[in-house]
């Protein structure tokens, strides 16, 4: 596949994000649409936290949402599940555990060196909202990695952890992107074109992708 056919999309997320979620899936299946027709989507997820100060000791996340919404928890999560399923999603509010993001970011940030990223995200989503996993506990996180064949080994045993050199890149990548005045999931952005805020329809995704495989290969045969 020669470099003009590739359409590049960038994605900003948080796997304990709903609205993520269903943006995530709309993209990889736009994405997916793309790549039938011949044309590669190479999809680059940038990290987000929607909760940086949560613990990575797991609470049952409906008692946190009735705590903080009162009487209308039941209501908002009755609401995103109705919005997850029209997508095919499923939403477990009742298994949800509450917990911090920063270590399956850095799961997803080794699986992107191995070309898994895309798998891997997905996979920490359908732990999270299906299944009721805690996603910071290294080893749901190592059995993530296993299953979508992400190689952990060569990085060594500390490279989940919050004091790893890679954990320093993280916090970069985070400050970099508050910097440049990300303040919200999910974000979206396809090749050179405008910051999409929020989740997006499948279809809108799919024609920016297709505007941009076409401008690449008007301008690679220019």
């Amino acid at each position: 596949m020669v470099e003009a056919d590739m359409v590049k999309a960038d994605m900003v997320l948080d796997v304990i994000c709903v609205h993520s979620y269903i943006g995530y899936t709309r993209l990889v299946r736009a994405a997916d649409r793309l790549r039938a027709r011949g044309t590669a989507v190479a999809i680059t997820f940038r990290p987000y936290e929607i909760a940086p100060a949560a613990s990575d000791s797991p609470q049952p996340l409906m008692p946190l949402l009735e705590r903080a919404l009162g009487p209308y928890a039941a209501q908002q999560t009755e609401l995103f599940t109705w919005q997850a399923a029209r997508d095919g999603l499923e939403l477990r509010y009742d298994l949800a555990v509450a917990t911090g993001t920063f270590r399956a970011h850095l799961l997803i940030a080794r699986a992107a060196e191995q070309g898994r990223a895309e798998a891997v995200v997905g996979r920490l989503f359908r732990a999270h909202f299906a299944e009721g996993e805690h996603i910071a506990a290294e080893a749901v996180l190592r059995d993530v990695a296993e299953e979508c064949g992400v190689d952990l080994t060569p990085y060594g045993p500390g490279v989940l952890a919050r004091t790893s050199p890679e954990a320093e890149e993280l916090r970069g990548e985070l400050h970099r992107l508050r910097h440049h005045g990300v303040t919200g999931a999910p974000l979206f952005r396809i090749a050179d074109g405008p910051v999409l805020l929020g989740v997006q329809t499948e279809g809108a995704l799919y024609e920016a992708m297709a505007r941009a495989s076409a401008a690449r290969i008007a301008g690679a045969t220019s």
